[in-house]
């Protein structure tokens, strides 16, 4: 004890100095948001490597469950596939609305645009639960980016860095995603208030929508991140907010993020939206 005693005696120099980098290194990054900015990029870098190791080894011991659930959705995928070819044919005889059905406001034909990534890390028993993906910036992933699985919602991309990015997803309090019952013209907020990550809840959903439990929640298309339709979960049961005008839902997510492997993500960015709300802010100016 006297020999460590005198250790720390004799060091102590040292350990102020430390101690006083450590506080000097917090202020630069915390007061300072460019700092802040790179420090953010290269951590998730780091901790991306790590993980990515550590996610390599314990993805074998899930493939078996993993080739199940994906013979099952290429099936659903086929079924689909095999009606969407029976509604196109359906609309050959009408070209006008053939054309309609497949280019955008702009007269550009639609293209599917994913990106499919790895799961390295994945939390959901924190209060802000966070993802990490196997894919960056030099793949195209950017922020703001929506984020699928097969069954599924995830969340949005909020930092990347050259390989790897981190994934806000539905299981985090600060998530808000615009979401309605399906065949509704009536949207409301999906928002996780923690506990059981199965479950999320539909707030601010207008009183005079008809609602059944087992419906059909999916995104309502008011938002950057994904495009109207894509599926989030289905209605488990509903009570009257403290405004009477509307309800909450409490909503079970299709995605099972305990057993989440692999992502899409998906590139929903409309620029002749995003022209429209520049020249608005530049207006606001």
């Amino acid at each position: 004890m006297r020999n460590l005693i005198n250790f720390l005696i004799k060091n102590s120099s040292w350990f102020v100095f430390i101690f006083l980098e450590v506080v000097c290194f917090y202020l630069i990054f915390s007061s300072n948001s460019y700092q802040k900015s790179v420090f953010l990029s290269y951590s998730t870098e780091i901790t991306g490597r790590v993980y990515s190791v550590s996610g390599s080894i314990l993805s074998y011991f899930g493939l078996k469950q993993e080739n199940q659930d994906l013979l099952q959705r290429n099936g659903e995928l086929s079924t689909r596939i095999s009606e969407l070819e029976d509604y196109i044919f359906t609309l050959e005889a009408d070209s006008l609305k053939t054309e309609a059905f497949l280019r955008d406001s702009l007269g550009r034909r639609i293209e599917p645009d994913f990106i499919v990534a790895r799961v390295e890390k994945n939390s959901i028993s924190m209060i802000e639960n966070y993802i990490i993906i196997n894919k960056g910036i030099k793949d195209g992933v950017k922020s703001d980016m929506g984020v699928l699985s097969q069954q599924g919602i995830v969340g949005v991309v909020r930092n990347a860095s050259s390989n790897y990015a981190i994934i806000q997803p539905i299981l985090n309090p600060h998530s808000r995603f615009s979401c309605k019952i399906q065949g509704s013209n009536a949207d409301g907020i999906l928002v996780w208030e923690g506990g059981d990550s199965r479950f999320a809840r539909l707030t601010q959903y207008p009183k005079y929508e008809k609602i059944e439990k087992g419906d059909t929640i999916v995104t309502s298309g008011f938002s950057d991140f994904f495009p109207e339709g894509i599926m989030v979960g289905t209605v488990e049961d509903y009570k009257s907010e403290t405004d009477d005008n509307f309800y909450s839902l409490s909503v079970k997510l299709s995605t099972d993020f305990g057993a989440l492997k692999n992502v899409f993500i998906v590139n929903n960015t409309n620029e002749e939206i995003k022209e429209l709300e520049r020249k608005v802010k530049n207006v606001k100016k």
